[in-house]
């Protein structure tokens, strides 16, 4: 079978539970070639975590421990992508380049001197492919004025927009991110909120983490979220969600464990769950209802938080019938990769030397992105 336009993108989200690697034809229309997921290993999951709660400045001071843990992922990521190459058997000199986003390790557009912190060296994933890198993306964007994410809302414009019908996609990872595609104004994307980082939280804590997340939201489906009505109110009147666009978020600003502290045995697993699965729901429909608010808008959900059907059955259940819920399957790509195959377009994108314009995103100046390694 013959292939052009070959690029691999890959990431890991904000939950930080595994690597995604897809390897994508671009042309014309997108065609999927194939995709692996790795399980991060647990010490790595850790180290993650651990740095991830750090309020010290890493960009600057990077610790022995940070530089360790970029070498390792970047390792993890470069032998999935070997493996997938294998698996396919597609000759590394066909692949154009690989995008890589890495793993977030601290994000903080709204500093002094702001910065977004990704892991998984380019360097050395090009090094063990052997195929040319293009990595740091949100670096770029931050240079250009920008507040260094989403990245999303280029590609989803590219893809998903239409002349004729209002779209917003949402992707559901740690946080959440929309993109608001709607004929007539201006193309926008923003972080809502929380996506799954609170509800994985509460069950890593409840189950002394032999549970990663609450598969398919069947624990929060049993709970009673009204009872913890005053936790739900005290996140949702943090400032942020009354801040204007473009704005940007870090999970470190949602701590379960915190907001739990005093009174987390007063209340059962399932209704905690229900709780931080509700906080989820009402900060991403009172987004949609404030900045989406038109006839007829199609709805379209994306990444790992997609899979948690009581989270999307409580989102619908808060929508009022000017939303349609549809699936992006039906637009042609795998709701779990689209963020990978963002990573493989903006990859693309910078071997191009195509500028990428989220000025209305961001607030960045439109600007190559990425570094090529």
């Amino acid at each position: 079978m013959k292939f052009s336009n070959l690029y691999i993108g890959t990431l890991s989200g904000t939950s930080a539970d595994s690597i995604d690697a897809a390897l994508f034809e671009l042309g014309k229309k997108i065609n999927l070639v194939g995709s692996a997921s790795k399980k991060i290993p647990e010490n790595l999951k850790s180290e993650i975590t651990k740095l991830s709660n750090t309020q010290k400045n890493l960009n600057d001071y990077p610790t022995k421990s940070l530089i360790k843990l970029d070498e390792s992922f970047a390792l993890e990521t470069a032998n999935l992508i070997n493996k997938l190459l294998t698996k396919l058997n597609i000759n590394k000199n066909l692949v154009h380049a690989i995008g890589s986003h890495g793993q977030t390790i601290q994000h903080f557009p709204r500093i002094d001197k702001p910065y977004s912190l990704q892991i998984g060296n380019p360097r050395i994933i090009s090094k063990v492919t052997g195929i040319k890198t293009v990595g740091n993306f949100r670096k770029a964007n931050i240079e250009h004025g920008g507040i260094g994410a989403p990245l999303t809302p280029a590609f989803h414009k590219e893809i998903f927009f239409s002349k004729k019908l209002n779209r917003v996609i949402i992707n559901i990872g740690g946080i959440t991110n929309i993109t608001r595609l709607i004929p007539g104004k201006k193309i926008i994307g923003w972080d809502s909120g929380p996506g799954n980082c609170m509800i994985d939280q509460c069950v890593k804590e409840f189950s002394s983490n032999k549970m990663q997340f609450d598969d398919k939201g069947r624990i929060a489906k049993k709970g009673n979220a009204n009872a913890l009505i005053k936790e739900i109110d005290k996140v949702l009147s943090m400032s942020y969600f009354q801040e204007n666009l473009p704005k940007s978020q870090s999970t470190i600003n949602f701590n379960f464990n915190k907001l739990s502290k005093s009174n987390l045995n007063k209340y059962s697993f399932a209704d905690w769950a229900a709780a931080m699965t509700e906080i989820t729901a009402l900060s991403i429909v009172k987004d949609v209802d404030r900045f989406c608010n038109v006839d007829k808008v199609e709805i379209y959900f994306c990444g790992g938080g997609s899979k948690n059907d009581y989270l999307i059955k409580r989102i619908e259940s808060l929508l009022d019938e000017n939303y349609t819920i549809k699936k992006i399957k039906n637009m042609g790509l795998d709701p779990m990769l689209v963020e990978a195959c963002t990573f493989a377009w903006l990859g693309k994108k910078r071997i191009e030397k195509k500028k990428i314009n989220l000025v209305n995103s961001t607030g960045a100046k439109p600007c190559l992105l990425g570094e090529i390694y």
